[in-house]
């Protein structure tokens, strides 16, 4: 009777930290959309919904299939395969756009060296995120550190490259994306922690 007291408990106190941290996470995305363009925010925040439900979805299956392990582990790895797939698609239309303007202008001007750069950031950070949700989502420090170590590059790029010109319709959106994932990486070190000091007390009182 002890034990599922516990688990009810623990399960219940889970639920009250959800809360706190979806609300910061979509004060980072409406931030984003904020700092776009007028006539953009209708269409980011209709692709955020559609991204937002893919998410739930697939955190649901997620923790059907590791109910034992922290919830917040299975909520970066669906946060950041539905991530990095939006991420690579875009760094893949981005760079042949970029290739077919160069290629018919005859044109490569610094300004084109950072498109480049820009598409090759985002096929990265995309192809990362999609390679380290298996081992987040089943609890991995290490793959925690790779994804927020490889994210927060991505994220000081987009910082770079927002106060260019010609950047308030794209740089915005994704920047809050980035700034969400990395929030919740940043809770799952967290609940890592709590937990490597939790286990040894536990193992005292057995």
């Amino acid at each position: 009777m002890k034990r599922h007291a516990g688990t009810r408990l623990t399960y219940r106190d889970g639920a009250l930290r959800k809360a706190p941290m979806i609300l910061l996470s979509a004060i980072v995305l409406i931030a984003g959309i904020a700092k776009m363009e007028i006539g953009e925010r209708t269409l980011t925040a209709g692709v955020f919904s559609i991204l937002l439900l893919v998410v739930v979805v697939l955190y649901r299956r997620f923790r059907r299939s590791a109910v034992e392990g922290p919830w917040v582990f299975q909520a970066a790895a669906a946060i950041g395969v539905t991530l990095g797939v939006l991420t690579m698609i875009s760094g893949v239309v981005h760079s042949a756009a970029v290739t077919a303007v160069a290629f018919s202008e005859h044109e490569w001007a610094p300004l084109t060296i950072l498109r480049f750069t820009t598409g090759a950031m985002l096929i990265y950070s995309g192809a990362m995120s999609i390679a380290m949700y298996r081992a987040i989502r089943g609890g991995r420090r290490w793959a925690v550190g790779v994804a927020a170590a490889t994210s927060l590059l991505f994220w000081l790029y987009l910082i770079l490259l927002l106060p260019l010109p010609g950047t308030g319709g794209t740089v915005p959106p994704m920047l809050g994306l980035w700034s969400a994932y990395l929030f919740w990486l940043g809770a799952a070190v967290l609940a890592t922690m709590r937990r490597d000091a939790t286990e040894p007390r536990l193992g005292q009182q057995g």
